[in-house]
């Protein structure tokens, strides 16, 4: 009888066990759940959303697990756990063949009279450029590139809450509405490029996802990507956004545009900028008295490549505005291709 009672004492022992261990999961659970999506974290938000409310739906009233939700409970962490470590790795192969195209036409402006070197642009002349608002206060600027996403800088959202983002498309004059009412969206999330470099504003590319999608108008439509990794298709580019007109100047009420001369990475390294200091993810564009300036960070560096208008360059740093030898430096869109599908593979991309 001996050797019974020892066998059944062993099984309440890990019954006990097991229960104690599915209640423990119970709770560690709920509290991921209630800290992340409070918190808006990024990677449990876009990643493992719907995988950590499935497991959130499971647990019954009572705060209790059923026997046949414990084999699922591992295999579903798991993913949650993949999903967040894979979000944002350069180095996992590329799921390509997940993202869409969508029905929308992008890179296409709005025919009006253009006056360049630093004047005011057409009204609504491009339609994707986007105000980032924080705490009610003109931050930078950023690009439309789905009813989803907006592209901007990385320094524009470092250690800056998303809940005081604002994202307005569709805006002329940030002081005024009368020419068309502008959209307004909450960010719900902000993906930051994980090796972005304080120090040397190397990989300085970033998305906010906002918080309910846009409807696409006249005055809202979206920019294309690059079409391939190649440098620019053209020697000039142009510059959209709210930043200053002169180096110390005063923030302008329109949007403003300047047109650019583009520079090849060898020409941009010949410089005064010291040679190392421009790594093959930055582009260079401007000249004296042609260049952007404060304010306009995190806006696009626009390229024309046939009917359509492609976001080659980031707003990212420089020294001063305008000043001989220093010309802008823009993020390289066409070396992040793949982490802006991969980082928008919930979403789709417009066709060109």
């Amino acid at each position: 009888m001996a050797p019974k009672q020892s066998n059944t004492f062993c099984l309440l022992c890990v019954l006990v066990f097991v229960l104690t261990f599915m209640v423990q999961q119970d709770l560690v659970l709920t509290g991921l759940v209630n800290e992340n999506w409070r918190s808006g974290d990024k990677s449990l938000y876009i990643a493992g959303r719907h995988s950590v409310k499935s497991q959130e739906n499971k647990v019954n009233r009572s705060g209790r697990l059923f026997f046949n939700d414990f084999l699922s409970l591992f295999t579903n962490a798991a993913s949650v756990a993949n999903a967040v470590v894979d979000e944002d790795d350069d180095d996992e192969e590329e799921e390509t063949d997940l993202f869409r195209n969508c029905t929308c036409n992008c890179g296409v402006i709005n025919q009006e009279t253009r006056i360049v070197g630093g004047q005011i642009t057409g009204i609504h002349r491009y339609p994707w450029v986007a105000r980032l608002v924080y705490d009610g206060q003109y931050h930078c600027g950023g690009s439309l590139l789905n009813s989803d996403y907006v592209l901007t800088a990385a320094h524009c959202v470092r250690r800056l809450k998303r809940s005081k983002f604002k994202v307005v498309l569709g805006d002329h004059d940030q002081f005024s509405n009368s020419e068309a009412p502008a959209v307004m969206r909450a960010v719900s999330a902000i993906i930051r490029h994980k090796n972005f470099d304080g120090a040397n504003y190397n990989h300085d590319i970033a998305l906010l996802k906002l918080r309910r999608p846009v409807t696409f108008s006249k005055q809202v439509r979206p920019v294309c990507l690059p079409s391939s990794v190649a440098d620019p298709p053209a020697k000039t580019g142009t510059v959209v956004g709210w930043g200053r007109t002169s180096e110390g100047g005063s923030i302008p009420s329109h949007v403003m545009e300047v047109e650019v001369p583009i520079l090849s990475l060898t020409e941009c390294r010949k410089m005064q900028y010291r040679p190392t200091r421009i790594s093959s993810y930055m582009l260079c564009a401007g000249s004296t008295n042609k260049d952007s300036c404060q304010g306009d960070s995190g806006g696009p560096l626009l390229v024309q490549n046939g009917a359509k208008y492609e976001v080659q360059g980031i707003v990212s740093w420089g020294v001063g505005c305008g000043r001989p030898g220093y010309p802008g430096v823009y993020t390289r869109v066409s070396r992040y291709l793949d982490w802006v599908k991969r980082n928008m593979r919930d979403s789709c991309q417009c066709v060109r």
